[in-house]
């Protein structure tokens, strides 16, 4: 999204930006209601986050890949991005890593206690 593209794309970016706004004008309201959210409301909170997020890294990915961008930008604005970027990146794959190990424990204890309850059951039938 560039107002290189003409009066379309500006007319993106300006919405965007306020789309963009509007969420960070909200953050501290979804804050507080966040403990008295249903397991639904979080739910899509979640993927309008995530998907608010896909369309960011979409437009810095498209900003990487547009010469037109890439040459009007001087190397402290490109040095900026890459250190959020990096943050950003690395905080994500760094939570990712843990929630994932989380749930993989908890789904591999789940089916050791069902293996075991399966395996006793055999073992009552074989006393009998």
């Amino acid at each position: 999204m560039a107002c290189a593209e003409g009066v379309q794309g500006c007319v993106k970016v300006a919405s965007w930006l306020q789309y963009i706004s509007f969420l960070l004008k909200e953050k501290k309201n979804i804050e507080d209601r966040l403990e008295k959210m249903s397991k639904a409301e979080m739910v899509a909170l979640n993927r309008q986050l995530i998907g608010a997020c896909q369309q960011s890294l979409k437009g810095f990915d498209a900003w990487f890949t547009d010469y037109y961008i890439m040459e009007k930008m001087d190397a402290e604005m490109v040095r900026d991005i890459t250190k959020s970027l990096l943050r950003i990146g690395f905080d994500l794959l760094e939570y990712d890593r843990d929630i994932t190990k989380l749930w993989y424990d908890m789904e591999l204890n789940d089916l050791q206690k069902k293996m075991e309850a399966e395996a006793k059951k055999r073992n009552e039938g074989l006393l009998i």
